[in-house]
């Protein structure tokens, strides 16, 4: 911005272009500003009569006073440019002005040809104070909050598994970045769901690590890991004895699936030629046929070796290989059954 005015007199403000200079009334009353004569370093101490503009921009204010002790014939135009700076033009029956800060702290003062006997001189005395500056623009605010990650805690060994982040603070869009323990990651290493395959048996993690490339993101990253305890994916062990099993249906988060004495989808291992006696007679099981396959897609029903006994039914495996215990109606409730 820039602003232009002309002062006639002591007071007559004309041919104002803007808002930035506004002239200031003398409290008091009278028509000038009694101001401590800034060029004199005497011992005594001189007042001067002065007219006084606040000049107000984006960085603060700053007072200009002019001395004005000749009031019949003053004039003179001023010219500020926006940042504290000022030409003058026109200059009658005024000898000097001064800028000041809006504690009235000199900043620098103008001696004008009457005296300088040629162009205005701009003097900067020692100590001299500094022309105010807008503060420093807010520190970036957008945050990180929290970072939560969620999925299968007791996965089985050679399992695949997703793991979801989810993240608070408005410091969109954020960055994904995950590490596991006792796997690796499959897919999605750098969004907000990663795929997880289990390849060691024991205690393990997943952790995702959020940043920001917001442009006032404040730098402060976030990150969660989960802990996890990964089973072996066989945890029942059938040897040449027979065994009975419980089997039931129960949701626990992961839709209907079968449990083998209270574990999960629990994979069995047995011997040829033991029996395994699986205990069919829990309403749980009711409106899910309990068959055993070939493998988990039913491609082929075993029928050797199976009899049904009441709710019960019996497998005798006759021959060595991977089979698999499945709903007849519905894909993917059973297990694992590996004949040794």
């Amino acid at each position: 911005m820039a602003d232009s005015l002309f002062l006639v007199g002591v007071k007559d403000v004309r041919k104002h272009t803007g808002t930035e200079m506004q002239l200031v009334h003398p409290l008091r009353g009278g028509n000038t500003h009694q101001v401590k004569e800034w060029w004199r370093n005497g011992v005594n101490t001189t007042y001067t009569g002065c007219t006084i503009f606040d000049v107000t921009t984006g960085d603060g204010t700053v007072k200009l006073a002019l001395a004005t002790g000749k009031p019949e014939g003053a004039e003179v135009r001023i010219d500020h440019d926006g940042s504290f700076n000022f030409s003058f033009y026109f200059m009658n029956e005024i000898e000097r002005a001064a800028l000041f800060t809006d504690a009235m702290e000199l900043i620098e003062h103008y001696v004008f040809p009457s005296i300088a006997g040629g162009p205005i001189m701009t003097v900067t005395p020692a100590g001299a104070a500094d022309r105010p500056t807008a503060p420093p623009p807010p520190a970036p605010d957008t945050t990180i909050d929290s970072v939560s990650v969620a999925g299968e805690a007791a996965p089985t060994n050679g399992a695949t598994e997703n793991y979801t982040a989810t993240v608070t603070g408005d410091a969109t869009p954020f960055t994904y970045s995950w590490s596991v323990t006792g796997g690796t990651v499959d897919s999605g290493g750098s969004t907000a769901t990663a795929t997880v395959t289990w390849t060691s048996a024991g205690a393990g993690s997943v952790t995702c690590t959020v940043g920001s490339t917001n442009a006032d993101f404040d730098g402060n990253g976030d990150s969660d890991t989960l802990t996890t305890n990964v089973s072996v994916l066989f945890s029942t062990l059938v040897a040449a004895a027979d065994l009975s099993v419980a089997v039931t249906v129960a949701d626990t988060g992961n839709g209907d699936k079968y449990q083998i004495d209270g574990v999960e989808q629990d994979g069995i291992v047995a011997n040829v030629g033991a029996t395994i006696h699986f205990d069919l007679s829990d309403a749980s099981l009711s409106g899910h046929p309990f068959k055993i396959y070939t493998d988990s897609s039913k491609t082929t029903e075993v029928t050797v070796g199976v009899e049904q006994q009441g709710t019960d039914l019996l497998f005798t495996p006759p021959i060595a290989g991977s089979f698999s215990y499945q709903c007849q109606q519905h894909a993917g409730l059973g297990g694992d059954i590996i004949v040794n």
